[in-house]
């Protein structure tokens, strides 16, 4: 068995075609655990493998602005205290929303998921992934600059860098992956192949994921936040 790319034209091994059909219906799951309220039930533990919980980072990644957060944070805060951690959720709230998939989106996305190797071979629905792609990561890139202007309190601190990671790291992770769309044996700078890492890194972003949702639980818990919602 083998597969033609759209982009060199070269057959590829069985082998890589199956890694492609794996690849896509992985990544697509990547993208809607951004629509997910709760602890998504898709991505628990798979029998007899291990799945690494991975916590939010200590420090903001390069390009975010650094600011002293020493600020002591009181076990009873003032009203004015929590109306302001309250419109802090209302606008990271509505930064999740816009980064998010819509309804028709993820219906498309489904549809595309069952088709697997065609979104690697020339023809509608590889244009259609493409586009479909291409948004996921622009919405991922505003995402990541309106979370520079948030600003950063203690209370939602690890929140609030749990999140810009994650962001930053699926915007590069979709932008990557169409690169891979495009050319299976891309290679980085390095010349190591791309599509090797890529499943990697899809295992790290669920980890963040699954963590940065414990952390919005249980801040919402704590200052009566509603549950986010769609």
């Amino acid at each position: 068995m083998s597969c033609v790319t759209g982009f060199d034209k070269r057959r590829l091994s069985s082998s890589t075609c199956r890694f492609a059909f794996a690849l896509t219906i992985g990544l697509f799951l990547t993208a809607a655990e951004a629509d997910a309220q709760q602890f998504p039930q898709q991505f628990q533990q798979a029998p007899g493998q291990a799945t690494q919980m991975q916590a939010p980072p200590q420090t903001m990644p390069a390009g975010y602005p650094q600011q002293n957060y020493q600020q002591q944070i009181s076990a009873q805060p003032s009203q004015e205290r929590l109306q302001l951690i309250g419109q802090w959720f209302k606008n990271y709230d509505d930064i999740r929303r816009k980064a998010q998939m819509n309804p028709a989106e993820r219906a498309k996305a489904d549809a595309l998921m069952s088709k697997a190797l065609s979104m690697f071979i020339p023809g509608e629905e590889k244009t259609q992934a493409k586009a479909l792609l291409s948004s996921l990561v622009a919405r991922y890139a505003q995402a990541v600059d309106e979370f520079k202007r948030l600003p950063l309190y203690p209370e939602t601190e690890r929140l609030h860098r749990g999140y810009y990671q994650y962001f930053t790291s699926a915007r590069q992770l979709f932008s990557d992956y169409l690169t891979v769309q495009q050319n299976p044996l891309a290679t980085d700078q390095s010349g190591n192949p791309v599509a090797g890492t890529l499943m990697a890194r899809k295992q790290n972003l669920e980890g963040l994921d699954q963590a940065n949702k414990a952390i919005d639980s249980q801040l919402r818990a704590q200052f009566g936040i509603p549950p986010y919602q769609y």
